[in-house]
């Protein structure tokens, strides 16, 4: 085709879509040409200047936000609701929007793993809509003494509403010794339930700050000293009890090694991990935690988001 044909060719495709409401299939049937074709046109014409497409309003301040996000840190995806008027609807609908992502991206065939936090709390009574089990399987990535009674727990919720099975970790997440730890971990079936969790194709975490109203310290495994003496090691943030500073580099606190937990690198070497925080004290969390690359999806509210961006010189 010729110079001036392929121009019109490009005119009248971009006219027959953009004002005429016809389908690409609908053009390459009265141009008699493969619909490919028709795709590569159109694309040529935004390109070229031929057509500019120009949206009146402007771009809702989650989407841009999650956009900026997304761009800043390298993300795979980043979710960003609306923030409520409290903190508890917020995390309401963090985690609904949790809930929605993981029917999106989880697969026949993987391993979900679950840490237990205030966030991930909320994302079980929000999975609804299977029509059919996924085929699956849930580990727990921390110890979880407490088990069903746990408040923040929250993998026999995500189990049983995906059909799939549940491997626990029926230990406590802090023991009084490094030698209790390595006892309790070499039980058969405890040793077998944390290497499954190191398989895991898929993680769903909270990010946990170092505040003396924290989650360890409400569940009574931490005390508000120990979180005190954490932070003042340099400490901004946990995830799975593995703490970090502001750039997202590891600090091995002195419980390190009597936390029941996947280790620091088997955290990084999760293949897909999605993070759930929000709140007035997790900017810098989440910061450490996006820096360290520790989660490669993050899900949070507008006003976090803001803080985020700003700490980070993005705003």
């Amino acid at each position: 085709m010729d110079t001036n044909r392929h121009e019109e060719a490009m005119v009248a495709v971009a006219w027959m879509y953009y004002d005429d409401g016809l389908t690409h299939e609908a053009i390459a049937r009265k141009l008699r040409m493969s619909r490919v074709a028709v795709t590569r046109l159109l694309q040529q014409a935004r390109r070229e200047g031929l057509v500019q497409v120009k949206v009146t309003k402007p771009r809702p301040v989650q989407y841009d936000l999650a956009r900026r996000l997304t761009n800043a840190f390298g993300l795979k995806h980043a979710l960003v609701v609306r923030t409520r008027g409290t903190l508890d609807e917020t995390l309401d609908d963090i985690g609904a929007a949790g809930a929605d992502h993981v029917l999106d991206i989880i697969s026949p065939g993987c391993r979900l793993g679950v840490g237990w936090s205030t966030t991930v709390s909320r994302v079980g009574p929000r999975l609804r809509g299977l029509t059919q089990p996924v085929a699956c399987v849930v580990n727990e990535l921390i110890g979880s003494w407490a088990g069903h009674s746990n408040p923040y727990s929250v993998s026999w919720q995500i189990a049983q509403v995906l059909g799939a099975p549940v491997e626990t970790l029926p230990v406590p997440v802090l023991v009084h010794s490094a030698e209790t730890r390595e006892a309790l971990l070499k039980e058969p079936a405890v040793r077998r339930s944390f290497a499954h969790a190191r398989q895991c194709d898929l993680a769903l975490v909270g990010l946990g700050d170092v505040e003396p109203g924290c989650t360890l310290v409400k569940t009574g495994y931490m005390t508000t000293d120990q979180i005190v003496a954490i932070r003042g090691q340099g400490a901004v943030g946990d995830v799975l009890c593995r703490y970090y500073d502001i750039e997202g580099r590891h600090i091995p606190v002195p419980l390190e090694n009597y936390f029941i937990s996947l280790t620091w690198d088997d955290i990084l070497r999760i293949p897909h991990t999605v993070a759930l925080a929000a709140g007035p004290t997790k900017a810098t969390v989440i910061l450490g935690a996006l820096r360290g690359r520790v989660c490669h999806d993050l899900i949070t509210d507008t006003e976090t988001a803001q803080r985020v961006l700003s700490l980070a010189g993005e705003g």
